[in-house]
């Protein structure tokens, strides 16, 4: 027996299955709460938020039309939860999660054990980055949107979500390289310390290395309408912070 659709089980929540809406929850609720838990910075507020998610999903059941797949819909209204969880707060707190943080914001079914200490390092370089920049990564880069349907979760054009990933990710390159030049060693040898004159494969920020910051380094690409070089690093290192289950339930829909 085929497992019912996202779409099929909100269509027969709203004929009276009791059932329904509570499977849609489960199949979801991780992946937003992590959405919530990045986009927020806190555990309490992630929760909270959540929560604000389907609650919300709930009550708007009947206005779904199927104009976007369901999981654009739910991750729009999570992100506006989110960003309202924020403003009540007067800010979004930028204290860096911790390890136990880091698992309950992976996705089902994956041991992030491994890779917890690189996730906490890009996760508080993340926290730093603008927050309409910091979004667009995290659904794009982390959650595996297309440009798209990104535009159609933030209600945005399309260009506006490229021109946002692209200038998240000079931002997070430029945050990593400036966390990994105050590391022991820093401005030693190749590739380390900031401007001209430093050793091979150094970039024009600070503690530049290969791919660092902005315009560090081989395999840097040109960004949409501009000279500077994307680190395409930035994009690695995002994703592997939470990598993603094999599971198609739980990953975003892709792109048409």
């Amino acid at each position: 027996m085929s497992r019912a659709s996202d779409e099929e089980l909100l269509a027969a929540h709203l004929r009276g299955d009791q059932t329904a809406f509570g499977e849609l929850m489960s199949r979801h609720e991780r992946r937003i709460y992590g959405l919530c838990l990045r986009m927020l910075g806190n555990r309490e507020d992630a929760e909270d938020a959540t929560q604000e998610a389907f609650i919300g999903a709930l009550r708007r059941a009947s206005a779904f039309r199927g104009d976007a797949a369901f999981s654009t819909w739910l991750y729009r209204i999570a992100v506006n939860a989110a960003t309202d969880q924020a403003r009540r707060r007067g800010r979004a707190r930028t204290v860096p999660l911790g390890a136990e943080e880091e698992r309950q914001a992976a996705p089902t079914g994956v041991d992030p054990s491994g890779a917890v200490a690189t996730a906490m390092t890009v996760q508080a370089a993340l926290r730093l980055v603008p927050e309409d920049f910091r979004i667009a990564l995290i659904l794009c880069d982390l959650y595996g949107f297309g440009h798209a349907q990104a535009a159609e979760i933030l209600g945005v054009p399309v260009g506006t979500v490229k021109s946002r990933v692209f200038r998240g990710r000079l931002a997070l390159g430029e945050r990593l390289g400036t966390a990994e030049g105050a590391g022991p060693g820093a401005g030693a040898g190749p590739g380390a310390g900031a401007g001209t004159g430093a050793g091979p494969g150094s970039g024009s920020g600070a503690g530049a290395g290969p791919g660092a910051a902005a315009g560090a380094g081989p395999g840097a690409r040109p960004g949409p309408g501009s000279g500077r070089p994307e680190p395409t690093g930035t994009r690695a290192a995002v994703s592997s912070s939470d990598p993603t289950e094999a599971d198609p339930h739980d990953l975003p829909d892709p792109e048409e």
